[in-house]
Formats: C-alpha cells, sequence, structure tokens
C-alpha cells in the first residue's frame, strides 16, 4: 500500500514530459520549413539513387503467379485444397442455417444466447437477427453469417494461440507485432488480386480476405490480456505447485477472460466491416447488396443492407460474448429442467432436440421464408432524411456558415500547412525527428528502426504521398483520441453508459464506411475532410473500448487503497486509475491509429489521394507492384507510430507486467 502512494505524485509529470518533448519535435518540423527553403530546395527532395525497385520485381513475381497458377504444385496441391475445404465448410453451414429456416436459426440464437450471456443476451439476439429479416434481408443475412461463422472461427483458431505464444513470450511478442501491422494495416485491395489468383473467385478467397484482416485483435487483446495478469497472481499460482500449462489454464487465462471477449467481439466487428470489401472477389450477401446501392449512389438502398449488417454483427457478438455480468440465479419456472437435466451435456442436447423440433415443424406449417407482411422498407425515408441534412445543414445556417466552413477551415487552417511542414521538410531532417522522437520513448534500438522504416518509404518513391496521408493520420487520430478517451473514462466508471454505449459502438464499427460516405460527402463535398471525418468514425470504437477495459481491470484493492489515503474521486482517476490503465489506454490508441491508416483506401475514392489513390490506381490498371508500393508504405508508417505509441504505455512504474532493470 505505501508503495502505491509514494508513487502517487510522480506518475502524471513524467507522462506530460513525453507529450512535452512531442509537443517540441512537431514545433520543430514547422520551423524546419523556414530552414530548408521550401520543397523548391534540392535537398528537399529524396535522391534518385535512393530507390528500392520494388514496383518491377512484384509485377515480376506476380506475372509468373498467373502464367503458373494452373499447374504448379504449390497451386494444385495446397492452395486449391485449401481452397476447396473453405468451400466445402462454409456451404456445410450455409446448408444447416437454411435447414433450420428462420425459426430455427431464431431459436438456436436465443439458446446459445441464453447458455453464454443468460436472457438478457438471448433477448438481444433474437431481435437484432430477426431484424434483419424485418429490413427484408433475411436470406442475404445467411450468406453472409455462414461466411462469417468460417471466418471468425478460423481467426480465433489461429489468433488466440499466438496471442498465447505473444503474451508469454517478448520475442514472439516483437516478431508477431510486425506482422500484425501488416495485417490490419495493409489496404485489403492490395491482397485481393492475389488472393484471387490464389484462391479463385468465391466464399474461399472471401473467407482468407476477411481472415487476414480480422486476426489480429483476436492476437493482441489475447496476448494483452495475458500480460495485465498481476505478477502476484502467477507467483501464487506457483507456490501451490502449479505447472507452467495449469498456471495458464487455471490462472492467467480466466483473469484474462475480459480482455480476451473483447478481442472476441472486435474479431466479429472487424470481420462485418470488410463484408463489402469481400464482395468485390464474390462473397456475395449483404455486401453485394450496399455494392448495389453504392452502384446507384442510392443512400437508402445503401443504408438498409448495412443496416442488416450491424444487426446481424450485434446479434453474433451478444450470443458469443455474452454480458460479461454477474451470473444471476436461473429463474423459478426453469428449476425443475434444471433438475430434470442435471449435466451441462444433457441441456445442450435438449436444446439442439428442441431446435430441430422448431425448424421441422416451421417446415411442416409452411414457414419457409421470413413472412413479408414482417417486413418494412426504410430506404425511401433514409434518402429524404439525407436531402433534408443536404438542404438544411451544408447550404442553411443552422450551424453558423454551414458545413462548408468547417471544411474550409480543416482544409486551410490545419490540413494543408501540416501536410507542407511534412512535404517541405527536407525529407532527412523528417528522418532525424522521427528517430530522435522514437529513442527518445524506446531507446536507440526503437530510434533506428522509426528511423529505418522512413527511409524505407523514401526508397519505395512514395514520400511525398506519404507525408500527405501522415498529415491526414495525425489529424484524425487527434480528434479521435480526444473524442475516445474521455468517452471510454466515462464507459469504464459507469455500467449503464458502457451498456448505452456499446451498440452505439457496434453500429460505427461494422457500418461499412461506403454507407455513411455518402451523406458525409454531401455535407463536406470530395475531399481531404470527409476522408478525416469518416477515419475519426472508423477508428473512434477500439479507443474507447480499450480505455474503458484498462479502467475496469484495476484492482479494487488498489483503488481502496488510494481512497483510504484520502484520495478524492479526481485524484484516484488521474492518479490512481489512468497510470495503472495506461498500457491499455495506448494499445487503443494504437489501435486507433490502425484503424485510421487502414481508412486511406476508402478516403482515397473520396478525394483524399495520397497513398490510398496510388494503391488504388496501381491496381484498378494492373500495375501490382505500384499498388504493393503504396500498401508497404503504409505498413511502414503503421510501424512507427505502433512503436512509439507502445513505447509510451510501457514500463510503467504501476504497470502490473512492469518489471525493474
Amino acid at each position: 500500500m505505501a508503495v502505491v502512494h509514494r508513487s502517487l505524485p510522480s506518475l502524471v509529470p513524467q507522462t506530460w514530459k513525453r507529450y512535452a518533448i512531442a509537443a517540441v519535435v512537431l514545433l520543430a518540423t514547422f520551423v524546419a520549413i523556414r530552414l530548408t527553403g521550401g520543397k523548391s530546395a534540392k535537398f528537399a527532395e529524396t535522391p534518385t539513387w535512393l530507390d528500392a525497385h520494388l514496383k518491377p520485381r512484384v509485377d515480376a513475381i506476380y506475372k509468373w503467379v498467373v502464367r503458373n497458377n494452373q499447374k504448379h504444385w504449390i497451386f494444385t496441391r495446397v492452395f486449391d485444397p485449401i481452397a476447396s475445404a473453405l468451400k466445402g465448410i462454409n456451404s456445410a453451414i450455409y446448408w444447416v442455417l437454411r435447414s433450420l429456416r428462420w425459426p430455427g436459426v431464431l431459436a438456436l440464437t436465443a439458446a446459445i444466447g441464453w447458455k453464454t450471456g443468460g436472457r438478457r443476451a438471448a433477448i438481444v439476439g433474437v431481435l437484432t437477427l430477426a431484424g434483419c429479416g424485418v429490413l427484408g434481408f433475411w436470406d442475404d443475412t445467411m450468406i453472409s453469417l455462414a461466411l462469417m461463422i468460417v471466418a471468425v472461427f478460423i481467426s480465433l483458431l489461429i489468433g488466440v494461440p499466438l496471442g498465447v505464444w505473444a503474451g508469454l513470450n517478448d520475442r514472439a511478442d516483437k516478431v508477431l507485432r510486425t506482422f500484425l501491422d501488416t495485417a490490419q494495416v495493409m489496404p485489403a485491395y492490395v491482397y485481393l488480386l492475389p488472393i484471387v489468383v490464389l484462391f479463385g473467385i468465391g466464399n474461399a478467397g472471401a473467407v482468407v480476405a476477411t481472415v487476414i484482416f480480422a486476426v489480429a485483435p483476436a492476437v493482441r487483446l489475447t496476448s494483452h490480456g495475458l500480460r495485465n495478469v498481476p505478477v502476484v497472481a502467477t507467483e501464487v499460482g506457483t507456490s501451490f505447485g502449479c505447472t507452467p500449462k495449469q498456471l495458464l489454464a487455471k490462472v492467467q487465462l480466466p483473469m484474462s477472460r475480459r480482455a480476451m471477449l473483447l478481442g472476441l467481439n472486435q474479431v466479429i466487428m472487424m470481420a462485418f466491416g470488410i463484408l463489402v470489401i469481400a464482395a468485390l472477389v464474390g462473397a456475395g450477401g449483404l455486401g453485394q447488396r450496399v455494392l448495389g446501392g453504392l452502384q446507384r449512389v442510392d443512400v437508402g438502398k445503401t443504408f438498409t443492407p448495412g443496416l442488416a449488417m450491424v444487426f446481424a454483427a450485434v446479434a453474433l457478438d451478444r450470443i458469443t460474448t455474452g454480458e460479461r455480468g454477474k451470473t444471476k440465479r436461473a429463474p423459478t419456472w426453469f428449476r425443475p429442467i434444471s433438475r430434470a437435466l442435471p449435466t451441462a451435456l444433457s441441456r445442450v442436447a435438449a436444446a439442439l432436440v428442441g431446435v430441430v423440433v422448431v425448424a421441422v415443424l416451421s417446415k411442416a406449417l409452411g414457414a419457409t421464408t421470413f413472412p413479408s407482411s414482417l417486413q418494412v422498407s426504410i430506404a425511401k425515408p433514409i434518402n429524404a432524411v439525407v436531402t433534408w441534412v443536404n438542404n438544411h445543414i451544408r447550404k442553411g445556417v443552422p450551424v453558423v456558415g454551414g458545413t462548408s466552413s468547417l471544411n474550409d477551415f480543416l482544409v486551410r487552417d490545419v490540413l494543408s500547412p501540416l501536410r507542407d511542414a511534412f512535404q517541405y521538410t527536407a525529407w532527412w531532417l523528417v528522418v532525424l525527428l522521427v528517430g530522435a522522437v522514437g529513442w527518445k520513448s524506446g531507446g536507440r534500438k526503437l530510434g533506428i528502426l522509426c528511423a529505418a522504416c522512413m527511409i524505407g518509404i523514401a526508397a519505395l518513391r512514395t514520400w511525398d504521398l506519404a507525408m500527405d496521408t501522415l498529415s491526414q493520420v495525425l489529424v484524425a487520430v487527434v480528434i479521435a483520441v480526444l473524442l475516445a478517451v474521455p468517452i471510454g473514462i466515462l464507459a469504464g466508471r459507469s455500467d449503464r453508459f458502457e451498456r448505452f454505449l456499446r451498440p452505439i459502438l457496434d453500429a460505427t464499427q461494422v457500418m461499412p464506411p461506403f454507407v455513411y460516405l455518402v451523406p458525409v460527402v454531401f455535407l463536406f463535398d470530395v475531399g481531404r475532410v470527409p476522408g478525416v471525418i469518416a477515419s475519426v468514425i472508423y477508428a473512434l470504437p477500439p479507443g474507447i473500448r480499450l480505455t474503458s477495459l484498462g479502467l475496469r481491470e484495476v484492482s479494487q484493492s488498489v483503488r481502496e487503497a488510494a481512497v483510504s489515503f484520502g484520495a478524492t474521486p479526481r485524484q484516484e482517476l488521474m492518479k490512481v486509475q489512468l497510470p495503472l490503465a495506461l498500457r491499455s489506454v495506448m494499445l487503443g490508441i494504437n489501435q486507433t491509429i490502425l484503424m485510421a491508416l487502414s481508412m486511406v483506401i476508402v478516403a482515397a475514392l473520396i478525394g483524399a489521394g495520397a497513398l490510398g489513390l496510388e494503391t488504388v490506381y496501381g491496381l484498378t490498371k494492373k500495375e501490382i507492384g505500384r499498388g504493393v508500393a503504396g500498401g508497404v508504405s503504409i505498413v511502414l508508417l503503421a510501424i512507427v507510430l505502433d512503436r512509439i505509441t507502445q513505447a509510451w504505455g510501457s514500463g510503467h512504474p504501476l504497470d502490473p507486467t512492469h518489471r525493474a532493470a
């Protein structure tokens, strides 16, 4: 207790020193514009000799793959069997869902939800899944749900063991982090074309693309949960004679349950979030419906299947993660059933029999399709709302000057000056500044790594585009963090607010960005501002969730110790909870950065340009090397920002995993 008390006064100054250093470096970047004489100076441009020649090499590899994908053994004996297996599993799950019919699927949803989260989870799961039918997309939802079940299962099958390995082994964590950054940030457009060549068009390629994008949260949050297990708990388990396997199974994994459930939630949300992109390789279902609405530039027809995707994601999330609350006693009417079915296996068997009975009765009664009398069309009201917003907010004066004034302010006074600061400064000076920030944040190795990544961007011949992307991402991240941390603190300290916020976060994370980009473009016109706004919307949920998670993971005994020493609620938050939750908060900021970077492609489609446009242009023109160079540049930016933010969140005196040197 006394150790905690003595450590409290020194926490905030150490944190603010890092922020002060970052502010000084940013100011130095702006001053460097004057020192280097602007973009016209020769030393402000990357030298011609610094060229990795990646583009022609990638193009040559792609041409070889296209020529040999029908005859080489690696395709016929490795990729083709994998594709066939994925198609078979997906078809089997879809056949089960169709055979159960809509009453049977709802009954199965209720049974699983009741088992995992009680009555509330069952009700929410049934109502949200039934909402897909009410919107008129039941059959499309079953196609997408089958695909998501396969993708989520494979993501967890890969991600959880890797997360355990990374959580118990520092070297494995460092190695895996680079692969996770690449998988999470590399634009899906970059690897869609190779996936089609390797796995073909259809569900197999869609599953692979979804797994690549969604596996990262499972690894990161499993590792995060294990690393946040207090050292005292593991030492107690060891003192009682636990073997490493017993310690993992009986102590570490149970204490990591909250973080792992959040990981499952994020896997589901990210998997559904890529449905529209997966539709580009033949996935069908709800993603294809969204694409159809986009092609007609019809917000109502785009929003409706997007809302169905949100409902399906919420249903799958609630019945798999439960309510994460205290276990309540079974209701009185259920106790005779519990006594008649004493074992968990017998209850599961009885539930399955009940689901089959419901499916058979629905077939006998002719309830094979979702009733049209229950379906409601909301496309026209949505279009009416969009038209009203466009006429009264963008052009009217409920806000001063309309949204065009905000658009002009962000472009003229924020985005353009920041972009010019990066582009007009000599490239080598930016490399030195980034290396210095990395060195100060995490030591010599981190400084060298950050500088090497920036040199790599220069060698890919994408420097100016990367600086443009960096300016947009930094603005989006600053706005997102300023919103996410306070909201996450409120959610971490209030159960009621957290329950209210959860479906909103699910909706913002699952709703395809293409859906809300249309009204955003109506409000702000095409350009960088709609891209920044879309990035903020998409990047907010991880920051809020992980800030809330960090506060909720703070030990109650530590909080009571602070209160016993006379800490006010504000002091308890600032000097105990936030410092102890710093690793989780910084992981949230890290995920916010990666989510914002993953949006550069979407932002490019509405005029943001930069690396996203380079990637799209390279792939649409079948210049694969050009697209890969843009994607690799995005990954290198992500590595720099990821390592620096993670360094800020580690090694804290009150960090539960911190050990003195």
